[in-house]
């Protein structure tokens, strides 16, 4: 942003040594001194408010950040917990991208169904990014997809419809990635962790 602060306002040759100066040149330097203090002020506190920070979370508010290089970074880890509804009826869970890209479950009884906040993924033209980490504590237990989710082909026990079910027990990682969160690709990253 341009500074509005302009140090040409300010007469430094007046007052003129050893003549009688007029109160006018007085009040105008003194006037433009005032206007830039204020300007100053507000460009000083606009920088306060909208800068990163080293000591606290910085929100870049969707702004783009170009040719940055990462280094000794982490992503957020966002538990969901072990999740089961008692019986063997669907437990849902909704999966925010707003709550970080690397998301666990552990069932416990029944069926997993997932759903997507919609509103919390990027907007079309950026790409959204969930990593699920699930672990699957019977082979009975399904994992229920919706259905704007497209599923590559290594994906393992997909049935061709919405649901997948394991053939062991486990840790199985899957990804889901989107440009809007219209259709969500998902595909497996790998399973049975040791």
């Amino acid at each position: 942003m341009a500074s509005n602060i302009v140090p040409g306002n300010i007469d430094g040759t007046f007052p003129v040594a050893g003549q009688d100066n007029s109160s006018q040149g007085f009040r105008d330097n003194f006037t433009a001194i005032k206007n830039n203090f204020t300007d100053a002020k507000a460009e000083i506190e606009d920088l306060q408010n909208n800068r990163a920070t080293t000591n606290a979370n910085t929100s870049f508010n969707d702004k783009t950040v170009s040719r940055a290089t990462f280094k000794d970074t982490a992503q957020t880890v966002f538990p969901h917990g072990t999740v089961g509804s008692g019986d063997s009826s669907t437990t849902t869970i909704t999966l925010n991208h707003e709550n970080g890209h690397y998301q666990t479950i552990t069932s416990t009884d029944g069926n997993i169904g997932i759903s997507f906040s919609t509103s919390s993924w990027p907007a079309s033209g950026a790409l959204g990014r969930i990593i699920l980490d699930i672990t699957y504590s019977n082979t009975t237990h399904e994992l229920i997809l919706p259905s704007n989710v497209q599923v590559a082909s290594n994906v393992d026990g997909f049935d061709s419809d919405t649901r997948i079910h394991v053939s062991d027990t486990g840790r199985y990682l899957y990804e889901f990635l989107t440009d809007g969160g219209t259709v969500i690709l998902m595909h497996q990253l790998g399973k049975l962790y040791a």
